[in-house]
Order: C-alpha cells, then structure tokens, then sequence
C-alpha cells in the first residue's frame, strides 16, 4: 500500500523518536554515576575492579592493622560482595564512574573515615586518604556529549514531523501504522543501545580496569530493559496487525466496485 506524505512524515517522526527515548535510556544505564548502594554491588561483582580496590586499601592499611596484605585484602573482597559492604563504598565507586566518563575533575579518593568503616578497626582513621588510579576515558565523554545531543536532537526533530504529519491529515490506518512501526523500532533500540553497546560495545574502547563498570550496569538494568523492549514490541505489534485487520474487513465487506451499481441511463437521452 502506497503511503500519503503524511503517513511517511508520521513514520519517520516515530522513527526519530523511539531514538531519542533510546538514547536518553542509553545514558540512563551506562552514563549516570550514582551512589546507590543496589548499583555499588552490582559493579563490585566485577572482579578485577574489586580486586584494584581491596589490593590498595589493604596495601595502605596493612601494616597499620598488623596484617599481611594478602589477608586484608581478601577480608576487603569479602565484604564488598556484600549489600552492606557495597554500601559503605558506594560513594568513591560513584565517583570513580563519574571520574572515568569525564563528569569529575578531582581525584577519587577514599577517606581515612571511610577505611575505617571498611577494614571495621579505628586504627586506620588517623592514615592518609587514599587516591584510587581512576583516570577519564575521553572517547566515553565524547561519547556521552554526543548521546545526549542526539537525543534532544532527534527528539525535537520527531516532534515537529509529528505535527506536520497531523496538520496533513494522515489517515487513521496511517497513524496505527506509524505507531507499531515507532514501538518496533523502540523495541530495537532499547535492546542496542541499553543493553548490547554498555555489555560489549564500550568496554571496547579501553583496557581500563574500570571500564568493567559499563558490563556490570548494563546487567543490572538487564530485566527492566527487556521488560521496555517487550512492551513496546506489544505495542507495535497490536498497532500494525490491528490496522491491517480493519483494513481486510473493509475490503471484504465491499468487496466490487460501487461503480457496478450505476444505473445506465443513456437510452432513454
């Protein structure tokens, strides 16, 4: 079926802004450092990034504890796989995130305060404060400015094709169909860009040890991510099937040309 301008300015609307929803969920998950304990776990459940952690705090606090280093350290590693260990480190781990896309300026350091509560002995509150090596990745910021633009971009690009689409009185068969092809699309994007790109795509760019972030928070919003995904693709699915269907049972209900009915009235002229 061949589709008015409206409906082609309909679908491509809904195309530009099923990308921005995308996008904008894109930096939700990946790009959005936080101090949430739930999200704290879910990064110290990488390995090499809680094992940089526990080997400089234990490498500092050691001798202060009268302990080997190694066995520090694994007391450390212990408790960062915990909810409540994970909690108490929840607020350098967000600012190591925000450090590695190019949100922080400053060092990420771990107070003397904050070793206290991790190795659980007073003892160490008195000790300097510790930097961890967490340095900008500027592919990431550039990554996460662009993200951000092309999501207003499109979004305000969609907007006004929308409009457009409806001052030109597109058919209602038009807009259903415009609508599953936006939540088909939706569903795709949402998978890409909040799913696969953060668990494989950008720890690509670097071999950084805390580029590991970007796995573990694409896996922690996992269920809620396909959750949209599998919505969406409901949606658009009803809305596509839904059209069509109408659009068979008006063929079939008038299904010869009104024209056979016309009475031919040139004899009697």
């Amino acid at each position: 079926m061949r589709r008015s301008p409206a409906g082609l300015l309909l679908i491509v609307a809904g195309v530009l802004i099923a990308l921005a929803v995308s996008t904008w969920w894109f930096q939700r998950v990946a790009f959005s450092p936080s101090s949430d304990s739930n999200k704290t776990l879910s990064i110290l459940g990488d390995e090499d990034i809680r094992s940089e952690i526990a080997t400089i705090v234990a490498g500092a606090d050691a001798a202060q504890l009268s302990q080997s280093p190694t066995q520090l350290k694994e007391f450390i590693e212990g408790i960062a796989q915990l909810p409540d260990g994970a909690a108490l480190m929840s607020e350098f781990v967000g600012n190591a995130h925000a450090r590695l896309i190019g949100d922080r300026e400053a060092t990420v350091e771990i107070t003397a305060a904050e070793q206290v509560t991790i190795v659980r002995d007073e003892r160490v509150g008195e000790l300097a404060v510790i930097t961890l090596p967490v340095e900008e990745v500027g592919s990431l910021s550039f990554i996460d400015s662009g993200a951000k633009w092309l999501s207003l971009a499109s979004l305000a690009l969609g907007i006004i094709l929308l409009v457009a689409g409806l001052v030109l009185n597109a058919e209602r068969g038009e807009f259903t169909f415009a609508l599953g092809v936006t939540m088909a699309t939706l569903a795709g994007l949402l998978v890409l860009l909040g799913y696969l790109v953060p668990l494989a795509g950008l720890p690509a760019l670097s071999d950084d040890t805390w580029m590991g972030v970007f796995p573990r928070l694409a896996n922690h919003d996992r269920n809620l991510t396909l959750a949209l995904a599998i919505g969406a693709l409901i949606i658009g699915a009803v809305a596509t099937f839904g059209t069509n269907d109408r659009r068979r049972r008006r063929q079939t209900s008038t299904p010869m040309s009104a024209g056979r009915y016309r009475v031919d009235r040139s004899w009697s002229r």
